[in-house]
C-alpha cells in the first residue's frame, strides 16, 4: 500500500511537472524562426526584441497581479485556464506573416507563462514526494529553460526538415501538446487546502481572498526578505543572458559566428537553457549556498567563452561558452530556489515564486529593448559583449551579496 502512495505521488509530481515544462517550450518555439521571418518578411532586429519585451511584459502583469490566486482558488483553476491560453497564443502565431501576429501571439503566450510559472510551480512543489527532497526546487528552476530548449529543438529541427511548412507547424504541434497537458493538469488532485466551517462561508472567504489576491502586491515572506534582493540579482543577471540568447543568438550565430545554418540558431538558443535544468538537478543534493556560488563561478567563465567567441567569431568555442555558462546558470540557480523556497512557509510558495520571477523577467525585458534598439546603432557583436559583461557584474553582485547576507542572517 505503501509503496502504491508512493508511486502515485510521483505519478502526479510528474503530471504537474512536464506541464510546467511544456508551458516555458511553447516560448521557446519562436526564436529558431525569428532569422526565417526577417529572411521572408523583413522584420527588423527591434521587432524581434520587441517581440520578446511584448512577451514578458503580460507575464509580468500575470505574475504581479495573479501569482498567488492559486493559492485561493486551487492550482487546478489556474493552471488549465493557463496552459488553454498558451495553445490559443500558439495558433495565432501560425499566422505570422507581419509584426502584428508575431506581437498577438507572442502577449497571450505572456499571460500564459506568467499565470503557469506560480500555479504549476507551486502545484510542483506541494507534490513534491517525500523521498526526494530538493526535487522540487530543481524542478522549478530548470522548467522554463528546459522547456525553452526543448521548444527551440523542435522548432529548429522542423525548420531544418521542412522550411517552407515549419512556421505553421511548430505551433500547430505546440497548441495539441498545451491541450493535452490541460486535460492531464484537470485531473490532478488539488493540494490547496479548504478551510474547516460552513460551506457558504468557505465559498464567500475563498472568493474574496481570490479578488484579493489580484491586487498587484510582490509577495514575499518575512523570513525570504533579508536574501531575496541579493539572491535575485544574480537570477536576474541570468535570465538577462537567457532574453538575450532568445531574442538574438539566432542572428549571432548565422551573421556574426561560423553557425551552419538556420539549425546554428536553435543549438544557439537550447545549449544554454537545456544544459542549465541538467546541471541543476544533478547538483539537487549540494547545499544551497554552496550550490549558488559554484553556479556563479561557472557563469562568468562560460560567460569569458562566449566574449572570446564573439571576438574570433567560432561557432564551436560559442558552443563550448554555453555548456559553462548554462551548467553554472543551471547550478546558481537551482541553489537561489531552494535558498527562498527553504525560508517561505506553506501557503506562500505560489507568491514567492511570482515575485522571483517578476524580477527576473522585468530586467530580461528591459534589457531586450535596450539592446535591440543599441543593435541599430552600434551593431550586433559589441551589444552582445556589452551584455555578457553587464551579466557578469550581476552574478558577481548578487553572489557575494547573498553570501555576506546569509553569513549573518
Amino acid at each position: 500500500m505503501l509503496r502504491t502512495r508512493t508511486h502515485g505521488r510521483f505519478a502526479t509530481f510528474a503530471v504537474a511537472s512536464v506541464a510546467s515544462v511544456a508551458a516555458s517550450a511553447a516560448a521557446g518555439v519562436p526564436a529558431p524562426l525569428y532569422v526565417v521571418y526577417q529572411q521572408t518578411y523583413g522584420l527588423s532586429t527591434v521587432v524581434l526584441t520587441g517581440a520578446f519585451a511584448i512577451y514578458i511584459l503580460p507575464l509580468l502583469a500575470a505574475l504581479l497581479c495573479c501569482g498567488g490566486l492559486s493559492d485561493h482558488l486551487g492550482r487546478r483553476w489556474v493552471a488549465v485556464p493557463a496552459l488553454l491560453a498558451g495553445a490559443a497564443g500558439s495558433l495565432v502565431l501560425a499566422t505570422v506573416d507581419s509584426a502584428a501576429p508575431l506581437l498577438v501571439g507572442r502577449a497571450v503566450q505572456g499571460v500564459s507563462v506568467g499565470l503557469a510559472l506560480s500555479a504549476l510551480g507551486a502545484f510542483v512543489v506541494d507534490l513534491e514526494p517525500p523521498s526526494h527532497p530538493g526535487l522540487a526546487g530543481a524542478v522549478t528552476s530548470g522548467a522554463p529553460p528546459g522547456g525553452i530548449a526543448i521548444g527551440a529543438l523542435a522548432s529548429g529541427t522542423a525548420v531544418a526538415l521542412a522550411p517552407a511548412a515549419a512556421p505553421v507547424l511548430a505551433f500547430v504541434v505546440t497548441a495539441a501538446v498545451l491541450t493535452a497537458a490541460a486535460v492531464a493538469v484537470l485531473f490532478l488532485p488539488e493540494t490547496v487546502a479548504r478551510r474547516p466551517g460552513d460551506e457558504a462561508e468557505r465559498s464567500s472567504t475563498t472568493r474574496w481572498g481570490a479578488v484579493r489576491s489580484l491586487r498587484p502586491v510582490v509577495r514575499v515572506p518575512p523570513t525570504a526578505r533579508r536574501v531575496f534582493p541579493t539572491v535575485c540579482v544574480l537570477v536576474a543577471g541570468t535570465y538577462v543572458l537567457g532574453g538575450f540568447t532568445q531574442a538574438l543568438a539566432p542572428s549571432l550565430a548565422v551573421s556574426v559566428l561560423d553557425g551552419d545554418g538556420l539549425f546554428s540558431g536553435a543549438l544557439a538558443v537550447a545549449v544554454y537553457h537545456l544544459v542549465g535544468p541538467v546541471a541543476g538537478l544533478s547538483a539537487n543534493r549540494m547545499r544551497a549556498g554552496r550550490a549558488l556560488t559554484g553556479g556563479a563561478a561557472g557563469l562568468v567563465v562560460g560567460i569569458g567563452g562566449y566574449i572570446v567567441a564573439i571576438a574570433v567569431g567560432s561557432f564551436a568555442l560559442y558552443m563550448v561558452g554555453a555548456v559553462v555558462a548554462g551548467a553554472g546558470f543551471g547550478i546558481a540557480f537551482a541553489g537561489a530556489m531552494r535558498i527562498l523556497l527553504e525560508r517561505s512557509p506553506e501557503g506562500t510558495h505560489a507568491g514567492t515564486l511570482a515575485a522571483i520571477y517578476l524580477y527576473c523577467y522585468l530586467a530580461a525585458a528591459v534589457a531586450s529593448l535596450v539592446a535591440g534598439v543599441a543593435v541599430e546603432v552600434w551593431g550586433l557583436a559589441p551589444v552582445a559583449v556589452g551584455v555578457c559583461g553587464a551579466v557578469v557584474a550581476m552574478v558577481a553582485l548578487g553572489a557575494v551579496g547573498s553570501v555576506l547576507r546569509m553569513r549573518t542572517a
